[in-house]
């Protein structure tokens, strides 16, 4: 049995007005994800993400906006052998227009109609996607 190895992420269900779901796609990967990335040694969850939302949308965050949502862990869709546990924070947000930046290729909002008609990463599958869609219907268990 091979070793797995995992990365600690910070990301972030991000959501407009309307209640589109933010969504991104790495350079050279199919799959869509929450926006966020690697926590860097001495760095709280927070602190990280606020970082690279930064770097990969040019979005500022002041760590007041973001609102806890738990931890997940999965496979990592990119990398083969590795698990993602992940530091789920939600944001709302009134910008609509994102350029991708980093490692970033593409950005796409989701609708409850649309988000699933693209490959979604696991932790986005199985934890946010979840939440998100109880935001939308929360009379239902």
């Amino acid at each position: 049995m091979s070793q797995y190895k995992t990365i600690y992420l910070a990301s972030a269900l991000i959501t407009n007005s309307a209640g589109d779901m933010l969504t991104v796609r790495k350079r050279g990967s199919i799959y869509y994800m929450m926006a966020g990335g690697k926590i860097e040694i001495g760095e709280t969850p927070v602190e990280a993400l606020v970082r690279e939302l930064k770097e990969e949308l040019n979005l500022a965050v002041i760590p007041t906006d973001l609102h806890y949502l738990g931890t997940h862990q999965t496979q990592a869709v990119n990398e083969p052998n590795t698990l993602v546990h992940a530091t789920v924070f939600h944001l709302t947000t009134s910008s609509t227009s994102f350029i991708p930046q980093a490692e970033l290729e593409e950005i796409k909002w989701l609708t409850y109609t649309t988000y699933l008609d693209v490959p979604l990463a696991h932790l986005l599958k199985e934890f946010s996607v979840p939440l998100w869609l109880k935001q939308k219907n929360p009379s239902d268990d």
